[in-house]
């Protein structure tokens, strides 16, 4: 009998009956996540944007109309589809990086505009220091796709200014890939040791075609930096500055035109030259070797 008992009051125990008081277990609520503080920014595209004061949002266009300031990357969007989104969405501010609204002229949509001759002026002095290091006192070079005057001659101007003596070669094609990279491989055949085109499939199928001989290439689009422009136009929207029915151009002393990427077989040493004569233009002086 004694030992019924004691096995009783153990079931007792075990089932929370008895002196023994089982503990009451309790969740807290999961915490609601605090509201995003600061001015809501919309991005649509590779724009690395980072401004105190503000909130990112990214997402394709269609999600992000009613944020009061949109940026969205050229290379994202045609200008028509932006200006559309312009026109019905009065209550938010876009910005177009890296052209022009030219024809398309909103009160609530701004051009952000990289001066791309700027560009093509440091990209030459960077085809020169290479052509120096890789072609001795003959070295040459090559402009590769549409002859754009103003591109071409600031290119030309900045290989005379790192490398006198050099050789520019200018191969004339269509803005089409194949004509681009035939151009290319033609101009490497007659000597050149890199190549510069102004960007876009074009420019990529120019470096494609050098890249087969172990030449490097360069376009454009390598010394420009449109987040830089982005972000001062997001400081202004965060002063309660918001920017319409105009371009703002932005060029190397706003540091918008520098070194955003060299081509892997720049040496480590002409990377060197290229990032300081990037400084010098930014200062306002004459790049040099």
């Amino acid at each position: 009998m004694r030992r019924a008992a004691i096995i009783s009051a153990a079931a007792l125990l075990a089932s929370g009956c008895g002196s023994a008081h089982p503990k009451a277990t309790t969740t807290a609520p999961p915490r609601p996540k605090p509201a995003p503080s600061g001015l809501a920014v919309g991005v649509v595209g590779p724009l690395a944007i980072s401004v105190t004061g503000t909130h990112i949002r990214r997402g394709p266009l269609e999600e992000l109309l009613g944020v009061p300031l949109v940026l969205v990357s050229a290379k994202s969007l045609p200008l028509a589809t932006v200006a559309a989104a312009a026109a019905a969405t009065p209550t938010s501010h876009f910005a177009f990086v890296g052209a022009s609204t030219g024809g398309s002229h909103r009160p609530n949509l701004v051009g952000v505009v990289l001066r791309d001759e700027q560009a093509a002026l440091l990209g030459g002095v960077v085809a020169g220091f290479v052509a120096k290091e890789r072609g001795g006192a003959s070295g040459r070079v090559a402009w590769v796709g549409p002859e754009e005057q103003a591109l071409t001659r600031a290119f030309v101007r900045g290989v005379h200014e790192s490398f006198p003596s050099a050789t520019v070669l200018i191969a004339s094609s269509k803005r089409i890939p194949t004509r681009c990279k035939e151009a290319a491989l033609g101009a490497l055949a007659r000597g050149a040791v890199v190549v510069m085109a102004h960007g876009g499939p074009c420019a990529a199928a120019a470096a494609d075609g050098a890249h087969q001989q172990n030449h490097p290439a360069l376009s454009v689009d390598d010394f420009e930096l449109p987040s830089v422009a982005a972000t001062v136009v997001t400081r202004d929207a965060v002063a309660g500055v918001f920017h319409g029915g105009e371009d703002l151009v932005f060029g190397a002393a706003s540091g918008a035109i520098g070194i955003g990427r060299l081509d892997p077989l720049i040496s480590p040493a002409t990377a060197v030259r290229a990032r300081a004569a990037a400084e010098e233009l930014a200062s306002g002086l004459r790049p040099t070797g």
